[in-house]
Order: structure tokens, then sequence, then C-alpha cells
């Protein structure tokens, strides 16, 4: 069994969204950030479909990487995608 240290990475952050059941489009995303830090977020897209990530990341670096993987999450519309983002 890992621990959620496991998940945090040496630099950079991993980033983890799940779907939300439904039929909208939503993802719960968890940021696991170097040093320990966790951020959780809902994502979801706006009538215009733009990604809006609430509440917005702390870490204005690991907000950009998100709403950059909200667009392959729009196009393929997934279950689950994880990612791990460097700086």
């Amino acid at each position: 069994m890992s621990s959620s240290q496991d998940l945090h990475p040496l630099s950079g952050a991993r980033f983890v969204c799940e779907r939300a059941e439904g039929p909208a489009l939503v993802y719960t995303v968890t940021v696991y950030a170097a040093g320990g830090r966790t951020h959780q977020a809902t994502l979801r897209w706006d009538a215009e479909g733009l990604a809006v990530a609430e509440p917005v990341c702390a870490d204005p670096w690991a907000q950009t990487e998100l709403l950059k993987l909200a667009r392959v999450l729009r196009h393929g519309e997934q279950a689950r995608l994880s990612r791990w983002r460097g700086p």
C-alpha cells in the first residue's frame, strides 16, 4: 500500500483528474506538488467553452498546467487522467 507522500514528486507536480458522475463534463482534481503540498479543485467548462478550476491553485505555475491538461480532458473525456509535470 502506498502512502500519499509517494504521490508528491521531488519537483513539479502530479495531477490526478477523475470525472464526476453525471452528464456534465466535470472533474475532481488533486494536485500533489513538490514539498508535500496538496491542492484540490473542481474542473469544469463555462458556456463559452473555457476551462474553470475552482478554487484557483495558489501556485500560478500549477494553475497554468492544470488548464493545459483541461484541453486534453475536454477532448478525450476520459474517466481518469494522471500526469506529472515539471516546472
